[in-house]
């Protein structure tokens, strides 16, 4: 498996899922973007620019890793470079998870208005507005250990999944698609989700009740579940 974080997110997003699908028998790579974690730096004027398709050469360079036909899993930000990768690529890919995707332009309505000034780093808000955008679902020791691993998000990154501005053409995408929508998701609402995954043919999971932050939410494990139990359907 090959798992992309979400913006102003890491690697270690994932720790959860690594850990669950390590017991049955799954390998994985998850790794940090450029100018994330402890992935290499970009200069700040070539960051500040950097939309979420560009990370496509991060998504290339873990699946070189992760060898043949790998299942190619991205939450929000990273969802959305996951399928512009998927529908972009020559890779054979096993299966395409999305979680709480950022979608392309023609599948949302109304722009999610978070100010933004193209010329800075978008700084992660206040913890109580963190813990209502990204993990909404955690206990308040959970939210008081998560809230320092935010980081500075590239302002580009976070036009384009608040104003939908990004053109991927999923009639391209060859691999089977899982599409996970949340309830109560207010960065990637779960119409403009499902409106996708009916525009991809894929299957798709509504989580009742959950906020954006399905990776880190308590209900992870009834999620692995479902994923597990899709992929063996397909693959």
């Amino acid at each position: 498996m090959v798992m992309v974080h979400g913006g102003c997110h890491g690697a270690w997003q994932w720790a959860n899922l690594q850990g669950w699908f390590a017991g049955r028998g799954w390998d994985s790579v998850a790794f940090d973007w450029f100018s994330h974690g402890k992935s290499r730096t970009l200069p700040p004027h070539e960051w500040v620019r950097r939309e979420i398709i560009s990370v496509r050469e991060e998504i290339d360079i873990a699946c070189d890793e992760a060898g043949a036909r790998p299942v190619l899993m991205g939450h929000s930000m990273g969802g959305l470079a996951s399928l512009n990768y998927a529908a972009t690529t020559q890779r054979d890919l096993a299966a395409v998870v999305l979680l709480a995707p950022v979608v392309p332009r023609q599948y949302a309505l109304n722009p999610i208005e978070i100010e933004v000034d193209p010329e800075r780093p978008w700084n992660p808000p206040d913890p109580e507005t963190a813990r209502m955008l990204f993990y909404s679902g955690v206990d308040d020791e959970t939210a008081a250990a998560l809230y320092p691993k935010l980081q500075a998000e590239s302002p580009a990154a976070v036009w384009q999944a608040t104003r939908w501005t990004a053109e991927v053409n999923v009639a391209t995408v060859r691999a089977p698609v899982l599409v996970v929508a949340a309830e109560n998701d207010v960065l990637t609402p779960a119409e403009y989700v499902l409106a996708l995954a009916e525009g991809l043919g894929a299957e798709h999971i509504l989580l009742p009740g959950v906020g954006h932050g399905v990776t880190l939410d308590p209900g992870w494990p009834q999620l692995a579940e479902r994923i597990d139990a899709w992929l063996s359907s397909v693959l």
